[in-house]
């Protein structure tokens, strides 16, 4: 085997269960906040203090559904976007999916993607820690 396709292969092995790990060290962290009857915390903020580009989401989120508008552009003013783009990427790998083929996103959902995390990591910075 060519050492390329060794090496990828290799690569391959060792991203998955790593990134079933996070994805699992995940899921725990937000169960146990939800059962202690809390929002979960973000867990790039709790280990470094650096507030994630979703953090106020959910808080966002429920401050539009009790109509409160000014107060949820201060926690999250990107959290509309982010719902339409989480929505929008799982019918695309839904469809996918039911059609068997490779679940992927496409460059254009990836660019919008990035560009609206990092827009909502500016706001995050430029709203203040009172909000995150």
């Amino acid at each position: 085997m060519p050492a390329v396709r060794r090496q990828a292969r290799l690569t391959g092995l060792l991203i998955r269960p790593v990134a079933l790990g996070l994805f699992g060290f995940y899921l725990v962290w937000n169960v146990l906040w939800i059962a202690a009857g809390h929002l979960p915390v973000s867990i790039l903020q709790a280990f470094t203090g650096i507030p994630c580009p979703t953090t106020g989401c959910t808080r966002s989120v429920l401050a539009l559904l009790q109509g409160h508008w000014a107060e949820a552009l201060r926690w999250n003013p990107l959290a509309m976007i982010y719902l339409f783009l989480f929505f929008w990427s799982a019918v695309v790998l839904i469809r996918q999916l039911l059609a068997r083929r490779r679940l992927v996103l496409s460059p254009l959902m990836g660019r919008l993607w990035i560009s609206a995390l990092a827009a909502g990591w500016v706001a995050k910075f430029v709203i203040g820690p009172a909000f995150w």
